[in-house]
């Protein structure tokens, strides 16, 4: 078990190095000036020469990209232009909000997919079947933002301006408030419950043809426990996967949701740092994300391994 530990460890380093790397080559070579971006539009050549001094960027690229290495190694992510703070801090500020959102969306992918994607399996070809796969194929080809914007008119502005009755906030957060939190969650959990519909429909219909679930029927037991206690327990790894990859992903930063609803989170923290060409708090958030998808993902395979021993192997 420790050396399937040390090996995950020793992965996941190397995935951030790699991220690392890649991400400031691309800054780098990104047209864009960030002593420009400081000093702004009507900043002398003077004061642009002084700031990318003072910022390093004349030194050489391998100079610049060691430092940032040694800088990130320490925790270190910048200092950001705009916002004229230390970026580690500014997205630790931001994590609350985007954690929120995270789980209330899985929560809500996780209920309304696995009971659906069971249920599919276990009646193959009937019309309940047919129903869950036409609609995981509509959730799965609507735009996330559309259905965003489509649920904040329907719930949020027709009530309003129709009855004066705000049901649910059009923008803005307040902590652990369900108001706020309703619309992004379940546009978050819309579409993750296509997916976890669509794998644990094809996890369920391979397990229920195997010899261990007839064998378990011939021995009278209810097809309720086979499913739920023999069948559904080997579907387990590949939902437990999915659901490490989801997690990391939705806690570095739900871009598309975060922008539509203005919630105040890493992901519109990330699109904001775009916009301001902020390049520190560019390179933070995406190796802010880059960890939290490293570090789900290592928890994963933990419970993974102590589920099915076979995978240490």
């Amino acid at each position: 078990m420790i050396r399937f530990l040390a090996t995950r460890m020793l992965w996941g380093f190397f995935v951030l190095l790699t991220v690392a790397v890649v991400t400031f080559v691309l800054t780098y070579v990104v047209p864009a000036d960030p002593a420009r971006a400081i000093v702004g539009l009507r900043g002398s050549a003077e004061d642009v020469a002084r700031i990318r001094d003072a910022l390093g960027l004349n030194e050489p690229f391998m100079v610049q990209l060691g430092g940032y290495l040694a800088r990130t190694l320490q925790g270190d992510l910048g200092h950001s232009y705009h916002h004229r703070t230390e970026v580690l801090p500014l997205i630790l500020s931001r994590v609350p909000a985007t954690a929120q959102l995270a789980l209330a969306g899985i929560a809500i992918s996780l209920v309304i997919g696995v009971p659906l994607g069971v249920l599919a399996a276990r009646r193959r070809g009937s019309g309940w079947d047919r129903a869950a796969t036409m609609l995981s194929t509509v959730l799965v080809s609507v735009p996330a933002f559309w259905l965003g914007y489509m649920l904040i008119d329907l719930l949020a502005f027709r009530p309003l301006m129709a009855f004066d009755l705000a049901l649910f906030p059009i923008g803005g957060y307040e902590p652990m408030d369900l108001r706020y939190l309703a619309l992004p969650a379940l546009t978050l959990g819309a579409t993750g419950a296509a997916y976890y519909t669509r794998l644990t429909r094809s996890a369920m219909l391979d397990e229920l043809h195997q010899d261990y679930v007839r064998t378990a029927q011939a021995k009278g037991l209810g097809d309720r426990r086979v499913t739920w206690r023999h069948a559904f327990r080997n579907t387990l790894p590949p939902l437990l996967t999915q659901l490490g990859l989801d997690l990391g992903f939705f806690l570095g930063g739900v871009v598309i949701i975060e922008q539509v609803f203005s919630w105040p989170g890493v992901g519109r923290l990330a699109v904001d740092s775009i916009t301001n060409t902020d390049i520190p708090l560019i390179m933070g958030t995406v190796m802010f994300g880059t960890f939290c998808i490293v570090v789900a993902n290592l928890l994963v395979d933990l419970v993974i391994a102590l589920i099915d021993p076979r995978i240490r192997y």
